[in-house]
């Protein structure tokens, strides 16, 4: 909306409220850079006048959107680096830390949150997980991890954790049935 500036025909720098569409990829931010050598793009928000950061990245792949400080996103690869990210997953929300996007579209992320209390900037309680690998719209498999209530992490920990997202919710006596699993 503000302005954009073209380098040769490989550079663009958008400045303003800028979005950038490529397939099923759509991506909004306040400021982003394209660099059509390496097929990258690199998005952040800038800060307001009171310095409140306005214009975060949000990245839509195919039906899931996350929302970042910065990001960094190579088309051909489809592999990223995210941090400080914000996303829904199923009843849940996975917040903060470092991300890489693998070109499957899974997530590892390093230092995140996953709580499902509504309030996902400042929750009750969540599960700080140490690492995690998410692959969206299936679940979330972490190592180390431990809750945090009200602010205060307990000191008990799991070694792994594992959240699987599925629209076929059970409740009471589940039973067991036989199958097989490599």
């Amino acid at each position: 909306t503000d302005s954009m500036l073209i380098i040769r025909r490989d550079s663009a720098f958008m400045y303003g409220n800028s979005s950038v569409n490529y397939g099923e990829i759509k991506l909004d931010a306040a400021n982003i850079e394209l660099d059509l050598n390496n097929s990258t793009v690199y998005a952040v928000g800038v800060p307001d006048s009171v310095g409140d950061i306005v214009g975060k990245p949000v990245f839509n792949d195919g039906g899931s959107e996350y929302e970042a400080a910065n990001m960094r996103y190579n088309f051909k690869s489809q592999k990223g680096y995210i941090t400080n990210v914000v996303t829904q997953q199923g009843e849940g929300y996975l917040t903060g830390g470092r991300t890489k996007k693998d070109a499957d579209g899974a997530y590892f992320t390093q230092d995140g949150r996953y709580t499902t209390c509504d309030d996902h900037d400042c929750p009750h309680f969540y599960f700080h997980l140490t690492k995690a690998k998410v692959r969206p719209g299936k679940n979330i498999v972490t190592g180390p991890a431990y809750m945090v209530l009200a602010g205060l992490p307990l000191p008990i920990a799991v070694p792994f954790g594992y959240f699987p997202f599925t629209s076929d919710y059970a409740s009471g006596i589940l039973v067991p049935s036989f199958g097989d699993d490599y």
